[in-house]
């Protein structure tokens, strides 16, 4: 459906404003002189003008007419907190965190942008003027890295949750994915539990996924692959209604893999919705884990019974203390308090798999 004429005279002009074009105390045209230029009535124009006014971008003072607005000091009192997911398990976990580190002088208030690049957008630049400071689980998604390369230029806190933006000079607190998933994969080759597959998906514009993605070529590479990536598997972003199909595209993988030469002999899920997808997809093949096929994934969304625990290699992350860590920093910030910008990297747990190849160095590793 194409954009409505005053949402996009009002984008326009929100736009300019971001980029410098207009500055704070800068008189905007009239109303009578916007219709002309975009050809709308007055009535249209009037109505983005009302929207601009809505955003704290533009306020209209006696005898001056319409005016850039400078950006408001006063302290609002909340925190926006921009999610991926609230339906992930993960993020809650970030949540409780992030509740015990915010204290009592700011209220959160939660948007989630379902990890839509658009969403995040309009959600940054809403929450940059109706709250004090952003908590952002970051989309990753590069198309946005330049506005919020504008917010940060304009004062705006950050802090970034779970993954980091590259190039770009904003807090971050998150798992230090590359160094425990290459040390979790040189603990399955030492055991001779080679060749090792890796599920992952699609964009590599995330952090944590092309980390991960990293760690596994160099493992690989250390074992003397040639090839690693022909061992890869990227599956499409699903939405929840749909991943039923993904147990099928990791039947197939699964199948095509296990007659190479040498066959296949673990696979590395990127996260549990993957994980989730291969032990479904064995169930059906009829493959036993671990005997048949061993399973390495970061637990990061689903509840697992203890039993199906014991017969996976997990790398469990440390949601709850990021998510504090993260709060706390912002706090700093609404104080002046905060260094130049960081980023902060905590290392996840690795549980192996109690299986009689992996009981003789026993317990956990960092």
């Amino acid at each position: 459906m194409p954009t409505v004429r005053w949402k996009q005279i009002a984008e326009s002009i929100r736009r300019e404003i971001e980029e410098g074009k207009w500055r704070p105390g800068d008189r905007l045209p009239v109303e009578s002189e916007l219709a002309d230029q975009w050809g709308v009535s007055r009535m249209t124009a009037h109505r983005a003008m009302n929207e601009l006014q809505r955003l704290g971008l533009v306020v209209r003072r006696q005898r001056r007419g319409t005016v850039v607005a400078a950006k408001p000091v006063r302290r609002t009192g909340s925190v926006a907190l921009l999610l991926h997911n609230s339906h992930d398990q993960l993020e809650m976990e970030y949540l409780r965190g992030i509740h015990a580190g915010i204290g009592e002088d700011s209220r959160l208030v939660v948007c989630d942008t379902e990890g839509d690049h658009d969403k995040e957008a309009y959600y940054l630049r809403r929450m940059a003027v109706e709250t004090d400071g952003i908590l952002l689980f970051p989309t990753g998604d590069p198309r946005n890295n330049s506005l919020i390369v504008r917010l940060l230029e304009q004062g705006v806190h950050i802090v970034c949750v779970d993954r980091y933006l590259e190039g770009v000079p904003v807090d971050a607190f998150v798992t230090d994915n590359y160094t425990c998933t290459l040390e979790a994969l040189r603990f399955l080759i030492r055991h001779q539990i080679y060749p090792i597959a890796h599920f992952t998906q699609g964009d590599l514009w995330v952090s944590s996924v092309r980390e991960r993605y990293q760690a596994y070529l160099d493992a690989m590479q250390e074992a003397g692959a040639e090839s690693p990536e022909r061992w890869c598997r990227r599956f499409p972003v699903l939405k929840r209604q749909e991943r039923a199909s993904l147990s099928q595209l990791a039947a197939d993988a699964l199948v095509a893999l296990k007659q190479r030469e040498p066959g296949l002999r673990a696979v590395f899920c990127l996260n549990d919705y993957h994980l989730v997808a291969v032990l479904e997809a064995c169930d059906e093949l009829g493959w036993r884990v671990p005997d048949d096929l061993q399973v390495l994934s970061f637990h990061d969304c689903v509840s697992l019974l203890p039993q199906t625990t014991r017969r996976l290699h997990r790398l469990v992350q440390q949601p709850f203390e990021l998510g504090k860590l993260a709060a706390e920093r912002m706090i700093l910030h609404l104080k002046g308090q905060a260094s130049a910008a960081s980023v902060v990297r905590m290392p996840a747990i690795f549980y192996p798999a109690q299986t009689q190849n992996t009981l003789s160095e026993g317990g956990s590793s960092q």
